[in-house]
């Protein structure tokens, strides 16, 4: 193996040297060069720095030509280091370690969910290229690269996590309530969409329906999520593609219910969880709970709210105003504490926002109808069927047909806007409800579900930073373990977070990450003595460390490279379409 350099001269007049690392292979008698990892644009600095290091060790004259220098193997060493420190700090390698124990496996699983938790961190391309199972030789393990992991290992490792996830997720719950501290009296809860890649028909999982990511030509699955006030994953759930997120309320809360000691818990979900049969179901839980209202089932009952909640005092909170309105219950005087009641809050931004799409809508369709009555008039359209017939579409999907009216006979249109109706709904824009049972006051209430949001940002992360799609999964053992990879994935990731701010280091936490990626180890052969150093640290990488506990750096790497075995790097790569019949794919 050897450093091979290319200097690439941009439009703007500056050259950029990137290296590489290539080995020399023979075919057909004739000597090539394949290129084995692509390493960057490497500062002049650093190279020199790996030479200056060596050259005392191999008696070699830095006035000499640098090519004396052969680097035979680059790895990752942060990431690595950070992965397996953050799994301890959690527990989750005694755990699964624990849980695996009765299982008659040929591999270590835990060794499997550092490489594959390792891939979803530092976000390697490598993930759909070479696949984890060849990237994996580039991390750099204590106290050996785990190099014996095999392609089916990695496979097998999903399927085996998927079967100790309640178990793990029960413990994780407790212990991070006591590292963090955090508030488990707020569970929120939402859904998003993933899609996949490919065919897949002998999965009962992946179907087609309504998909969050614009792909509707691909089949998906649902992912439903609870989470932390503080943004902590307690538990997800698989479900099928199409399945309405109406439905898979029961379930979640059931399952909340049965594996999680917690004593009083307020259930926070969005409007589109909201029907008759849930509200229902969250009143016999013995929890409290607040639920947005939206949606068909509950709009003549928030319709009702606003107009009770004019006849109420106005009061205000941040940038709010908001009305609270109780609902009658057997068995429940009115202003009792814990008692359900509709929360009204009008928001000044939501007004503005709420008021202008509402008005073009209507423009939308006066526009229509003033068309539609020159055709008319120009003879266009003469039948009165005809005339009704383009009046309909004017309307049709319109969202606000029902502010609107008209007649048409032989040769004539006429059409009328209910403008009290109009005025009356750009009165009440802006406003929403959310409806409670609750012990909360209505700004608690408000905070509550504003911090539904939380759950949002967790799939922003899982989607554009950790990859959590699109997938090439095809059996449902894989697809629920890819997902369990990308939720833990995101445990690391929130739990890194966290300690960064506990210790006021002001990083954002993808660029902590990246950091951490150029901590890097790398073996020297110096007249073919193999050395393995560590490259130069990051200064925002050694920030990190030290935020998450992690000090003496360079004697942690000496511990790990005493007795590191010689890189032999030989890639590795997955014939397409070559497990397709038995429903695997790359990791």
């Amino acid at each position: 193996m050897f450093l091979k350099t290319q200097t690439v001269k941009k439009p703007n007049g500056k050259s950029y040297t990137y290296y590489r690392l290539a080995e020399s292979y023979r075919e057909n008698g004739k000597v090539k060069h394949r290129i084995l990892a692509e390493l960057g644009a490497l500062k002049p600095e650093e190279v020199e720095y790996l030479a200056r290091r060596f050259a005392g060790i191999a008696g070699i004259d830095l006035r000499k030509d640098l090519e004396e220098l052969e680097l035979t193997g680059l790895s990752y060493f942060g990431a690595p280091l950070l992965v397996e420190h953050l799994m301890e700090l959690l527990h989750l390698s005694r755990w699964v370690e624990q849980a695996v124990q009765t299982k008659r496996l040929s591999f270590s699983v835990v060794d499997a969910l550092k490489v594959m938790l390792c891939a979803h961190l530092l976000k390697s391309n490598s993930r759909a290229e070479l696949a984890v199972w060849d990237w994996q030789q580039k991390l750099f393990w204590h106290p050996h690269r785990v190099e014996d992991l095999e392609y089916q290992h990695l496979l097998r490792s999903l399927s085996v996590l998927t079967s100790i996830k309640d178990e793990i997720e029960s413990k994780l719950f407790l212990h991070l309530g006591d590292l963090f501290d955090y508030n488990a009296d707020l569970v929120f809860y939402d859904l998003t969409s993933s899609y996949v890649e490919g065919v897949a028909d002998w999965s009962e999982l992946l179907k087609r329906g309504y998909s969050r990511d614009k792909r509707s030509d691909c089949k998906q699955i649902v992912i439903g999520l609870v989470v932390t006030g503080g943004g902590f994953p307690v538990t997800f759930r698989v479900f099928e593609g199409n399945r309405l997120d109406k439905s898979t309320l029961e379930e979640m809360v059931q399952d909340l219910k049965d594996r999680f000691s917690i004593k009083r818990w307020i259930w926070v979900s969005d409007a589109g969880l909201l029907t008759n049969e849930n509200v229902k179901l969250l009143e016999e839980s013995p929890h409290e709970y607040i639920v947005g209202m939206g949606g068909a089932e509950n709009r003549k009952a928030l319709k009702e709210a606003i107009q009770k909640a004019k006849e109420l005092e106005q009061k205000e909170f941040k940038d709010s105003r908001f009305w609270e309105v109780e609902l009658e219950q057997e068995g429940q005087s009115e202003g009792e504490e814990g008692s359900a009641r509709i929360v009204v809050v009008e928001s000044e931004g939501r007004q503005k926002k709420t008021a202008a799409i509402f008005e073009r809508r209507l423009e939308k369709v006066r526009h229509g109808f003033q068309a539609l009555e020159r055709q008319v008039k120009k003879g266009k359209y003469v039948k009165r069927e005809e005339i009704r017939e383009e009046a309909v579409k004017v309307l049709h999907q319109s969202w606000v047909k029902t502010y609107f009216s008209f007649e048409a006979e032989k040769g004539r249109l006429s059409w009328t806007e209910d403008e009290r109706a109009v005025n009356e709904r750009k009165a009440d824009a802006g406003k929403y409800g959310l409806l409670t049972r609750s012990k909360l006051n209505a700004e608690e209430v408000i905070s509550a579900y504003r911090t539904l949001l939380v759950v949002e940002e967790v799939f922003l992360v899982l989607k554009n930073i950790l990859d959590m799609r699109p997938f090439w999964h095809k059996c449902d053992d894989n697809i629920q373990g890819h997902v369990l990879l990308a939720v833990w994935s995101y445990l690391l990731y929130k739990t890194l977070e966290t300690l960064m701010e506990k210790r006021g280091l002001d990083l954002p936490t993808p660029r902590a990450l990246n950091a951490i990626k150029e901590v890097r180890a790398v073996e020297v052969a110096m007249r073919d003595k193999p050395i393995w150093k560590l490259m130069k640290v990051p200064s925002e990488a050694q920030q990190v460390f030290e935020a998450v506990g992690i000090n003496n750096l360079q004697s942690r790497f000496n511990q790990w490279a005493r007795n590191a075995p010689p890189y032999h790097y030989q890639p590795r790569f997955i014939k397409k379409g070559a497990d397709d019949e038995k429903g695997k794919s790359t990791v």
